[in-house]
């Protein structure tokens, strides 16, 4: 099993490259109808999302890719006057980020990546630094021509590492977001594709950091049961993609009917002791 690894490529042309990636794939795994759902309908981010991938770029790609593709928005100009308007025809496709309110979108990325700096791994600025970002693999698994792009490979230290910004680091509310939205899958996968382009195992660890300040940072390293279980959600998935490929057919899953009951954490009403009268209301009045 051989790579392709491309370094310094964009994310327009990786897009443009054949072959499956992760964020698309696991979704097989609800159903065939759900991955081709994902392929259609394009995700709209949020500004939680939009505030990621600014920092991802800052810390990543480096202040020149930074600038080319972000601009901070000036403090006296409203974006709905005619004067917002003119400026802001005059910087292109740039995306805006604002100044100040709950969010302060410019000042938490700004934020989040000194904070991020401060780590080893991300303190780096120079071309060797940038080339070890972003990198983008494509190789054959299962007979399935699949696609990755890994925030950071460090090669000699045999990890893989993906920076993720979230609303806590609390480590029971983060493994849950793993958990939920897929990351155990795509740790599985990324692994892999380090694995075949560089010829050996590799480690996978979440950089995750807080958007609001201080901007805590802690790092998270899959344990091995959860590379394991992401690896079978992977061949799983590369497997159904596969069947489906050959036949044709996408289809949806059948409805189930399933059991509703309180999830574990639920503090039944029932369960509880009644309350106890303190006192004797005709002692009272």
């Amino acid at each position: 099993m051989t790579a392709e690894i491309a370094y310094n490529q964009s994310d327009f042309a990786y897009r443009k490259e054949a072959g499956v990636n992760q964020s698309s794939l696991k979704k097989i795994l609800d159903s065939p109808a759900h991955y081709q759902a994902a392929l259609k309908f394009r995700l709209i981010p949020s500004p939680a999302m939009e505030m990621g991938t600014a920092a991802h770029c800052l810390v990543l790609d480096g202040e020149d890719a930074f600038n080319g593709a972000y601009v901070k928005k000036p403090d006296n100009i409203k974006l709905t006057t005619k004067e917002g308007k003119e400026w802001k025809a005059s910087i292109g496709r740039k995306k805006v980020l604002g100044t100040g309110g709950k969010d302060d979108p410019w000042g938490s990325v700004q934020g989040m990546v000194e904070s991020l700096r401060r780590l080893e791994w991300y303190s780096g600025t120079d071309a060797e630094y940038i080339k070890r970002n972003e990198v983008s693999i494509y190789w054959d698994w299962m007979g399935v021509r699949c696609k990755a792009r890994l925030d950071s490979v460090l090669v000699e230290e045999g990890i893989v590492l993906d920076l993720k910004t979230t609303d806590t680091v609390d480590p029971e509310l983060f493994a849950k977001k793993v958990v939920g939205l897929g990351y155990d899958f795509q740790a599985a996968y990324y692994a892999k594709a380090a694995e075949v382009a560089y010829g050996k195992p590799f480690k996978f660890i979440f950089a995750a950091i807080e958007r609001k300040a201080p901007y805590t940072v802690d790092l998270f390293e899959v344990t091995p049961d959860m590379m394991a279980e992401g690896m079978y959600k992977c061949e799983k998935a590369l497997q159904i993609y596969a069947e489906c490929e050959k036949s044709g057919e996408w289809p949806n899953r059948e409805p189930r009917i399933l059991s509703l009951d309180y999830p574990g954490w639920y503090n039944r009403v029932s369960m509880e002791e009644p309350a106890q009268p303190t006192e004797n209301l005709d002692d009272i009045f």
